[in-house]
């Protein structure tokens, strides 16, 4: 029954998902179910729909070490009190840390591996979940990559620095790695920020972006439920 639970709990905290799409998980049909067994365990944990998500930027091992403490002792607001109080270890290293550089270009050429490294492990609980490459009628479950959909993971790593920078003069910038670094894993909460393909599909798809045509049709073929 606990893990039943976990599961429901992690992936409403952290992968945001709904309660429909919990049932689903939980192997029973959720359009005759509506979601309902899975609210049935939020609200035991007195969880509200405001709450989804809210752990979307912590690790999967955080969440899992946050959560077993709500069931241990569940109280109203345990998930904002916590945040208050917690910050997510997996950017911790990055506290009180700046870089000095001439451009967002310059800047995420400095920190590409550590981006792309942490999307991987950030979205692996999803990634499970999935289980498959989303290209239609591939069957695949091998060596899945995380790809970006909406928005490519450099740009989006851009557009959080140009957010927390200061300018210091002499065409310099000063970037705040923490805030860029939380903003930045906090920019694909959005649905469809990334979805998850075999290495044939995921190069089809850097394939098809030299061709905006073609990478509209492309992303036609890959389902998201």
């Amino acid at each position: 029954m606990k893990d039943r639970e976990m599961v429901v709990l992690i992936n409403f905290l952290k992968s945001g998902l709904s309660t429909r799409e919990l049932d689903r998980l939980l192997g029973l049909q959720s359009h005759l179910t509506k979601g309902w067994e899975s609210w049935r365990i939020l609200k035991k944990y007195m969880l509200k729909n405001d709450d989804k998500g809210k752990l979307f930027i912590y690790s999967e091992r955080q969440s899992r070490e946050i959560i077993k403490k709500l069931m241990n002792s569940p109280t109203p607001d345990f998930i904002n009190n916590f945040i208050e109080a917690n910050q997510p270890k997996n950017i911790e290293k990055y506290k009180d840390t700046f870089v000095i550089a001439k451009s967002e270009r310059a800047f995420s050429n400095i920190l590409s591996g550590e981006t792309r490294n942490i999307i991987q492990g950030f979205f692996s609980p999803l990634k499970k979940i999935i289980g498959k490459c989303q290209f239609k009628n591939c069957t695949s479950k091998e060596q899945l990559d995380t790809v970006h959909y909406l928005i490519d993971r450099p740009k989006i790593f851009k557009n959080s620095a140009k957010t927390f920078r200061t300018e210091i003069g002499n065409g310099y910038f000063k970037y705040d790695v923490y805030k860029i670094m939380e903003n930045f894993l906090q920019s694909h909460a959005k649905k469809r920020s990334v979805c998850f393909l075999c290495k044939k599909h995921h190069k089809e798809f850097h394939d098809a972006e030299k061709n905006n045509g073609f990478m509209k049709q492309f992303k036609k073929n890959i389902v998201f439920d």
